[in-house]
């Protein structure tokens, strides 16, 4: 089974995620790529003070991992993986629980740009962590970081092993677990969270899996117009977190803890 620091380096795209990545704590970026013909003061000095080397982009010739419909606005950076992304077990020993914590954690979800959608919102709404599965999952990725919009440098993104292994620990550990389904009667609206919770989101077709729906405390579900037959996962995502987020405005508020991105 591979750890976070087995994974191969990320290549990031565009100026605006480059320089979140800068600004991050923990020193995510080993190298810059600029094109020569980027005159970009404020880059170049961002560069300067993180202490990252910087290499001519040859636009013409972009490293494989690059899609070469990316818009890279001739920046690319290089994250360690291993920077990027927490343990399980360094993640929840680090956590102080309260009834204003909130984790989401992604079940099978193909799609990189609802992986990186759903980190955006869940950093926006004042969620703690981002919890991804090694496997059956879209990892995180350059596109993933481009959709969130440099969110992923900002809250903590946590690898897991075994999903239902962290959902149960969760459960020792005083979290109410909730999963998004459309049948469910109990809407995100009307419910109480009024304890540490843990919203789990399923596969764009399939939704979660059987084990995993059964580790669930309660199912809950988004109403909505009869015309529509539902949201995309990551728009789920959003009004479920939204609608905690309404009931524990400190959780929005500024604040330092030792996971801050």
């Amino acid at each position: 089974m591979k750890t976070p620091a087995e994974y191969q380096d990320i290549y990031i795209y565009g100026r605006h995620a480059v320089m979140e990545a800068l600004s991050a704590p923990l020193g995510v970026v080993s190298k810059v790529f600029v094109s020569p013909a980027r005159k970009d003061a404020e880059l170049i000095t961002a560069l300067e003070n993180a202490k990252v080397p910087m290499f001519a982009l040859d636009v013409g010739k972009l490293p494989r991992e690059v899609s070469d419909e990316a818009v890279h606005q001739g920046v690319l950076g290089i994250v360690a993986s291993s920077k990027l992304l927490l343990t399980y077990k360094t993640f929840i020993e680090s956590l102080s629980i309260s009834a204003d914590t909130s984790l989401v954690i992604l079940g099978e979800i193909q799609d990189p740009h609802n992986v990186g959608a759903i980190i955006r919102s869940a950093a926006g709404l004042g969620v703690a962590g981002v919890l991804i599965p090694q496997h059956n999952q879209a990892q995180v990725t350059g596109a993933v970081i481009k959709v969130s919009a440099g969110m992923a440098f900002k809250i903590p993104l946590v690898s897991v092993g075994n999903v239902n292994t962290a959902v149960r620990d969760l459960k020792e550990r005083g979290f109410w677990i909730y999963g998004l389904d459309g049948e469910s009667k109990q809407s995100v609206s009307t419910e109480v969270y009024d304890r540490p919770s843990v919203f789990l989101l399923g596969n764009e077709g399939k939704g979660l899996r059987e084990k995993t729906q059964e580790l669930c405390d309660i199912m809950v579900s988004i109403p909505m117009h009869p015309r529509c037959e539902s949201f995309n996962v990551a728009v789920s995502a959003a009004i479920a977190l939204y609608a905690w987020s309404a009931q524990h405005p400190a959780s929005v508020l500024e604040k330092v803890s030792p996971l801050s991105r």
